[in-house]
């Protein structure tokens, strides 16, 4: 009786180890699993983040290297934060050029004379749009050029992003435009005024040297 005892005992005890290292291997399997997930839905989101549809085929997309036509200073990638903030123009020529900001963007046909097909980042999908189309936010995110504008391809878009941020308003582009012109105007104004300073000093400096040289 008591062996009969025993050995049910023994069977119980190795039932038990079995059921937990069956749970163990299961934990170990969903954990697996999940975090397989977790890295599936990041690179995900990742290559959705990179991944830009085009409306016209003719766009291209600012690398590492890429300059602002206008400014000179750096246009900024679609994976970098700063690249929502990027536009770029397709020319009468067919020719492509990149800026870093939308005050730059518009003042390059006023600067070359020129009517450009403008685009723009989509704020949430980063597709480009055209800047016509788009509906403009001001805020108080900082760009490259401290401009602060964000583009919305859907309207209902930048209205829930106005809700989520009562600071920020829809901007009609003409109003976007002047700005970027008296920016620039005042921009050159003061270059103008610089430059008729530096001439007034070498012409008083070339002066004084002349009167130096006649006293001796």
């Amino acid at each position: 009786m008591k062996k009969l005892l025993t050995l049910m005992m023994l069977l119980a005890l190795f039932t038990l180890a079995a059921c937990g290292q069956s749970d163990d291997a299961s934990n170990d399997s969903k954990n697996a699993n999940d975090d397989t997930k977790q890295t599936e839905v990041s690179k995900d989101k990742q290559d959705e983040k990179v991944t830009v549809s085009k409306p016209d085929a003719r766009l291209e997309e600012p690398t590492a290297d890429t300059k602002c036509e206008m400014c000179n200073m750096k246009v900024y990638e679609v994976t970098d934060d700063l690249g929502k903030f990027s536009g770029q123009a397709i020319k009468e020529d067919g020719t492509i050029a990149f800026y870093d900001d939308i005050g730059c963007l518009l003042n390059a046909e006023l600067a070359h004379n020129e009517k450009n097909q403008k685009y723009v980042r989509d704020y949430n999908t980063l597709e480009w749009v055209l800047v016509d189309d788009a509906t403009i936010v001001k805020t108080d995110l900082k760009s490259p050029m401290n401009w602060g504008y964000v583009f919305f391809k859907n309207k209902e878009d930048a209205d829930q992003f106005i809700a989520d941020n009562p600071s920020y308003k829809i901007t009609a582009l003409d109003v976007v435009k002047q700005e970027a012109k008296e920016r620039r105007e005042a921009k050159l104004k003061k270059q103008a005024e610089q430059q008729q300073q530096q001439q007034q000093g070498n012409m008083q400096n070339m002066q004084n040297m002349s009167h130096d040289g006649y006293n001796h």
